[in-house]
């Protein structure tokens, strides 16, 4: 095994064990805003864009069909969590972006996945705390992992 394959197990069995074991709030309160986990896909996917997506490419993005892309959207634009217009230029595509209720929705998921993360932080040992508080300071310098990083209250 080479030592890439070594860390990729290694930080496998990493992301493992907080998939199982820091879920619950994650679930809790994906289960009561009563979502599949693709349409907070599309959420994500919403929030990150920079501009409105047509139907066709929100459907790519979350590695659906069209109709079940059309059906998902029909249903968050239900639920008040995404806005869907036509596109000016062309009548007959649709464009969609996230409400600011689906923005809300997305920042419970978010504050309920760090609230998970922040237990598994306070259980760790001082050592063990410095140690990931190092390895994470060396990825943090990635542009593309920082922006990933929540905006903490202090």
């Amino acid at each position: 095994m080479t030592s890439e394959q070594v860390l990729a197990a290694d930080l496998y069995a990493v992301v493992v064990h907080l998939h199982k074991n820091c879920n619950h709030d994650l679930l809790e309160a994906v289960g009561s805003l009563e979502l599949s986990l693709t349409q907070i896909k599309l959420l994500h996917v919403l929030e990150d864009s920079s501009e409105e997506l047509t139907l066709k490419e929100a459907a790519a993005l979350v590695h659906v069909s069209l109709p079940a892309a059309s059906r998902m959207v029909d249903d968050l634009v239900r639920r008040g969590l995404v806005e869907r217009k036509e596109d000016p230029e062309d009548r007959r595509m649709k464009r969609v972006r996230l409400a600011d209720t689906g923005r809300s929705v997305i920042r419970r998921v978010s504050a309920a996945r760090l609230s998970s993360l922040e237990q598994f932080t306070q259980n760790l040992k001082p050592d063990e705390r410095e140690a990931l508080s190092h390895a994470l300071a060396e990825l943090l310098k990635r542009p593309e992992v920082a922006a990933c990083r929540p905006e903490l209250a202090r």
